[in-house]
């Protein structure tokens, strides 16, 4: 499936979508991301009169060869007979994965069939929904209002399949697109389920904050770990609905929130006395792995995510690291001078951490991750069950201790509690412990990663077009 239409109404209210701006982004901007992020790199957009498209550099700058049409035009993309043309509704907003399972499920193919459409239980929502019915004079399609549909029937999620020949006629009829599906489509609409989480109908300003609390729903990665799911999530996406919604980018939310917080706890760990300078370095770096996830959430949500953003927020991550675990030599010294042993052993820490990082750093340049955390993802699931001996898994059971948000609250409980040495304790043996997994795991996981590479190739991406506007 290459191929793909959005289409927004040709009517008022299809002005007022196209510019109902919601999670950073226009709903005409997102959906163009969207459909690119599903794997639609050739798209043609049908835009009512009156509106004008403005899209961000990072739009103009994606894989995907783009035109603008209004209704009544004739369109220069051309789609060829029997192509498999992916079709939105422009107000009804999708997570991609959405989109991408619902292409997968059909396998990109038509097949015998003129019509696909994506189905799923209504959404809690208050707006008509569409509902899709075959019956013997063709696919009739339904508007109903949700406070009427009873029990758990399908509706369509907006989101069809069709003929590359259906998106000319369409434009240029100016018929609604289930009006033009209903009298072009020739027996049976196919129906596919989606998921009633990864989508929302967006009608006004109160159905664009439940599309965006549904994005920011599935913003949450399934490698996160637990203190990341359950406690720092609570506090980062509220923070990230309101941070978004001032156009700062992810970038920006790194370096003036993430990095200097992480820094200012360096400066307070330094001198750890008095308590209140170990309490609020405490609180500023769990703060700070709080933060780090909003850079991520934001990027996620505005469907900007890249690999230089990934290696930018990695790079800056791990500056603060180093700046903190400096500090703590520095603090450690003005503490107990007269024990050079414990200074001795920071240093050996902060050397094992470098040596650590150094082949984390490898492996992602080689597997091509701007991410330190796909090598613990790496360390889990890549390397096969009878490679691994008895330390292997004992280290991989363990594996979370070396997740930031794990890392975080443990200097969190330990500062506010004011064990300054509890923590040392606690850092010095992990970085230690770290390293030894690293070292131990690092010839696995790169034979790992040359067997999928093997097994499944990486495609050359498609050069990028310009867009065009009819």
């Amino acid at each position: 499936m290459r191929g793909g239409l959005l289409v927004f109404a040709d009517a008022p209210d299809g002005v007022e979508v196209c510019r109902r701006r919601f999670g950073g982004l226009t709903t005409l901007e997102r959906g163009i991301r969207t459909l690119a992020r599903a794997g639609v790199d050739r798209l043609l957009v049908v835009l009512p009169d009156g509106v004008e498209p403005k899209l961000a550099k990072l739009t103009h700058r994606l894989d995907l060869e783009l035109e603008f049409v209004r209704w009544g035009r004739t369109p220069a993309m051309t789609f060829a007979e029997g192509e498999c043309v992916l079709v939105l509704l422009g107000d009804h907003v999708h997570h991609h994965s959405s989109l991408s399972a619902f292409a997968d499920a059909c396998g990109g193919s038509l097949e015998d069939r003129t019509l696909v459409a994506q189905v799923t239980p209504a959404p809690a929502q208050s707006l008509s929904f569409y509902g899709i019915e075959n019956t013997t004079d063709g696919p009739l399609f339904t508007q109903t209002p949700a406070a009427e549909i009873t029990g758990a029937p399908s509706v369509s999620t907006g989101a069809f399949l069709c003929d590359g020949l259906a998106p000319h006629e369409l434009v240029a009829l100016r018929q609604t697109p289930l009006d033009f599906f209903a009298a072009r489509c020739h027996g049976e609409v196919a129906i596919c389920d989606g998921d009633a989480d990864l989508w929302r109908r967006v009608a006004d300003r109160h159905s664009a904050r439940q599309a965006r609390a549904m994005l920011f729903g599935q913003v949450t990665k399934k490698t996160s770990g637990p203190v990341s799911r359950h406690i720092n999530a609570r506090m980062s996406i509220p923070i990230s609905k309101v941070l978004i919604e001032t156009g700062i980018s992810p970038h920006m939310v790194t370096v003036l929130f993430v990095l200097t917080t992480g820094l200012a706890t360096a400066w307070l760990m330094a001198r750890p006395e008095p308590y209140w300078r170990l309490a609020l370095a405490g609180i500023l770096w769990q703060m700070a792995a709080v933060l780090d996830r909003c850079d991520g959430e934001i990027a996620r949500v505005k469907l900007c995510e890249s690999k230089f953003g990934a290696w930018f927020d990695t790079i800056t991550d791990n500056i603060a690291y180093l700046a903190t675990y400096v500090a703590f030599l520095f603090g450690v010294h003005h503490l107990h001078p007269d024990k050079p042993w414990a200074l001795n052993l920071g240093i050996s820490a902060i050397g094992a951490m470098i040596v650590a990082l150094g082949v984390m750093y490898n492996y992602a340049l080689k597997t091509g991750s701007g991410s330190l955390q796909n090598y613990l993802v790496g360390f889990r699931a890549h390397v096969p069950a009878h490679e691994k001996n008895g330390v292997y898994r004992v280290l991989e059971q363990y594996a979370f201790i070396a997740k930031r948000d794990f890392f975080a609250f443990v200097h969190f409980i330990c500062l506010i509690l004011g064990s300054f040495e509890l923590l040392y304790a606690y850092t010095v043996g992990g970085l230690h412990i770290i390293v030894f997994a690293v070292l131990l795991s690092q010839r696995k996981m790169l034979a790992g990663h040359k067997r999928r590479n093997a097994a499944d190739p990486v495609a050359i991406p498609m050069p990028r077009q310009e867009a065009r506007q009819r």
